[in-house]
C-alpha cells in the first residue's frame, strides 16, 4: 500500500474551502486534536473540545470560521466541518488498496469474467458465469457462488460468503464475515406440527454505493429478490430476512433485526437492536432509536422509541418514559389513598 500526502492548498481547493496559513503545509494522515502532530488534519465542530483546540499540535483543523480565533493553527473553513473533513478522510484512506492479478491458490471458474485490474487472493472461489466489473477486490478464502454479479470498484473483504443469483453494484464494500443469499427463514406446519421447507428460490438484490459491516447476513428471497437499494449502510450483525426491501440511503446500526416481507423507505436511521416485525412499511425519513420493538407500520415520518414498550412517537414515549420513573411514588400514593379510604369507612 502507498502513503499519500497532500498541501493545505489542494484539499481546500478539492472541497471547494476557505483556508488560512501557508498553502504548501504536508499532511500525511487524519488524527483527533488531542492526538495529531503537525501533519496531521483534525476537526472542530463541537464546543466541548474547546481546550483540545486550543492546545493542539495538528498542522491543519477544518472548523468554522467562527471559531477561527481559537485555532492556533492553520485551518480550512467550513459549515459543516465534519462532513468535509470525512471527505477529506476518504483521500487517507489506504486500506481498500489492492494489487491487480489473481492469486495462484484462487479458483475461478472457466465461465467467470474477471473486468480489468481486478484482485482476488488465495482461497478465493469464484463460481460460474459469476461476472466481476473493473477494479473488483475478491478477499481471501470468499466465495463467489454462480450467477453472481459484482460491479466496478467494489471491495469484497475476506472470508465473505455470496450465493448464487445476486446482484451487486459498483463501489460496494462488504466486510469480512457477511453472508449474502442464505435461504430465507421460511416453513410450513403440517398437521402433525412437523415444519415443511418452503424453497428460496429468488436472489439479493444490491445497488450502488453500499456498504455492509462485518457479520451481517441478507437472506435471498421466496419468489422475488431481497433489495437494498443504493446507498445504503449496515453495520455490523444485522439479520435481514426474506424479501425485506431497504430504501436509498438508509442507515442501520449493529444488531439490529428485520423479518421479511417488510419494506424500509429512503433515507431512514434505525439503531442498534433495534427489532422490526415482519410484512411492514416504514415511512420515508424515519429515524428509530435503539431497541424499539416496531411492532406496527410506520406511515409518518418522525422520530420513534420503545425501548420499554412498542414503538410509539418520540413525544409520547419521553411522557410515559417520566411516568415511569415515578411509578413506585405513584404506588405508595395508591396505598396511603386506599388506607386513608379503609379508614374512613371502620370510623
Amino acid at each position: 500500500m502507498t502513503a499519500v500526502s497532500f498541501n493545505l492548498e489542494t484539499l481546500a481547493s478539492k472541497f471547494e474551502c476557505q483556508y488560512d496559513g501557508d498553502p504548501e503545509t504536508l499532511l500525511t494522515n487524519v488524527s483527533t486534536l488531542s492526538d495529531a502532530n503537525k501533519t496531521s488534519l483534525s476537526f472542530f465542530s463541537n464546543q466541548k473540545y474547546k481546550s483540545e483546540l486550543k492546545n493542539t499540535k495538528a498542522g491543519v483543523v477544518v472548523l468554522s470560521i467562527d471559531d477561527y480565533e481559537l485555532c492556533p493553527c492553520s485551518c480550512i473553513f467550513s459549515d459543516n466541518p465534519y462532513l468535509v473533513f470525512a471527505r477529506i478522510s476518504q483521500l487517507f484512506d489506504i486500506s481498500k488498496q489492492f494489487e491487480s492479478g489473481i492469486h495462484e491458490n484462487a479458483y475461478i471458474d472457466k465461465s467467470a469474467s474477471i473486468g480489468k485490474n481486478c484482485g482476488v487472493e488465495s482461497g478465493a472461489y469464484i463460481g460460474k458465469n459469476v461476472k466481476l466489473g473493473k477494479s473488483v477486490y475478491i478477499g481471501a478464502n470468499s466465495v463467489i457462488h454462480d450467477n453472481t454479479t459484482i460491479g466496478d470498484y467494489s471491495w469484497i473483504g475476506p472470508g465473505v460468503k455470496i450465493n448464487n443469483n445476486t446482484l451487486i453494484g459498483s463501489r460496494a464494500i462488504i466486510h469480512s464475515g457477511v453472508v449474502i443469499g442464505a435461504d430465507g427463514f421460511g416453513f410450513s406446519e403440517n398437521n402433525e406440527s412437523k415444519w415443511i421447507k418452503i424453497p428460496q428460490i429468488s436472489g439479493v438484490s444490491i445497488g450502488n454505493d453500499v456498504e455492509i459491516g462485518a457479520n451481517t447476513t441478507i437472506d435471498r428471497g421466496t419468489l422475488t429478490n431481497t433489495i437494498i437499494k443504493d446507498g445504503v449502510k449496515l453495520d455490523n450483525q444485522i439479520q435481514i430476512a426474506h424479501n425485506v426491501i431497504i430504501g436509498e440511503d438508509t442507515a442501520i446500526v449493529a444488531c439490529t433485526a428485520i423479518a421479511g416481507s417488510t419494506v424500509i423507505g429512503k433515507n431512514c436511521k434505525i439503531s442498534g437492536q433495534v427489532g422490526i416485525s415482519g410484512h411492514l412499511t416504514i415511512a420515508d425519513n424515519t429515524t428509530i432509536t435503539a431497541r424499539t420493538a416496531v411492532m406496527k407500520s410506520i406511515k409518518k415520518s418522525g422520530v420513534y422509541s420503545g425501548n420499554m414498550f412498542p414503538h410509539q412517537e418520540f413525544s409520547i414515549w419521553q411522557k410515559n418514559v417520566a411516568q415511569f420513573r415515578k411509578l413506585s411514588q405513584l404506588k405508595k400514593t395508591i396505598s396511603d389513598l386506599i388506607k386513608k379510604a379503609d379508614n374512613n369507612d371502620n370510623t
